[in-house]
């Protein structure tokens, strides 16, 4: 018997959120199992990818407007890092 090791795609995905001064304050910490970074190997698919997670997820917490560096990890290895405007008024 042939044993097959299973694909995990668990990601962390930090939300810090920027104040006036440019400063980056933690505000969430997301953890998902999704392989959608992987989909394609175009360079700006991982960043549009993030951008999509992120709007569902700041809408779902219902996050106030502001500015966020979203970063994506799997384990110790960064995916990407993108800016979010987040204005829920506007969604």
């Amino acid at each position: 018997m042939r044993t097959v090791q299973a694909m995990e795609y668990v990601h962390r995905i930090q939300y810090h959120r920027r104040s006036r001064n440019g400063r980056l304050t933690l505000a969430y910490v997301e953890n998902v199992e999704d392989h959608g970074w992987y989909i394609k190997k175009e360079a700006g698919w991982k960043s549009r990818y993030t951008i999509a997670c992120a709007t569902e997820y700041l809408a779902r917490v219902s996050a106030d407007a502001g500015t966020f560096a979203i970063t994506v990890w799997r384990d110790s290895t960064r995916v990407c890092t993108v800016g979010v405007d987040w204005n829920p008024s506007n969604r």
